[in-house]
């Protein structure tokens, strides 16, 4: 049984979101567990080659967002999770996740990984990321790629 009182849980909202929550459930089974939910938007980033002005940034990021805060209720309503315990933040995930770990005193996050490999490591992962610098314990839930 564990020991834990509060767990951040970072989903990405993909298919793979399931496999990180049925995780967290499982941990805190039986036990009283206050889980909270976080989803991190990127900003959109528009390259040189695109002229900025035939791209809806601000369209972009609204349909972004009502898509994130409409699945969090989703999962929200799924877990009987109050509104309150349902994040959505805008920034760079990993900074993201450790900030609200710290701001919640979390005493676990868990989040998704895909083991990457090769090439993909020298651009760095989320879950990499989020390892440097975390002030609780971190469970990286292995993700099919």
């Amino acid at each position: 049984m564990s020991n834990y009182q509060k767990i951040l849980v970072a989903v990405d909202l993909s298919d793979e979101t399931n496999l990180v929550l049925n995780k967290a459930l499982a941990l805190s089974s039986g036990t009283d567990a206050e889980i909270h939910l976080l989803h991190v938007l990127e900003p959109v980033a528009v390259g040189y080659a695109v002229e900025v002005t035939s791209v809806d940034i601000e369209g972009l990021h609204a349909e972004a967002t009502e898509y994130a805060r409409e699945a969090m209720k989703a999962l929200g309503a799924t877990l009987s999770l109050p509104v309150e315990r349902q994040h959505i933040t805008l920034g760079q995930p990993a900074r993201e996740i450790r900030e609200l770990a710290k701001t919640l005193e979390t005493d676990l996050v868990i989040m998704g990984g895909h083991g990457k490999h090769g090439f993909e490591l020298l651009f760095g992962s989320t879950s990499s990321g989020v390892t440097h610098g975390i002030t609780c314990d971190l469970l990286i839930v292995h993700l099919p790629n």
